[in-house]
């Protein structure tokens, strides 16, 4: 394996997987305004 394929495939890895954490981060804090929103506590 050549170090630039070693390269671009970490590079592709770290860009799909920032890209899906930031994703399910925005999804996470949609549910917890409409949480509020709504007036739903826990407890």
């Amino acid at each position: 394996m050549e170090l630039n394929t070693i390269v671009t495939m970490v590079l592709f890895l770290g860009f799909v997987w920032g890209g899906f954490a930031f994703t399910l981060r925005m999804a996470v804090k949609k549910n917890e305004e409409k949480k509020r929103l709504s007036g739903e506590s826990d407890g």
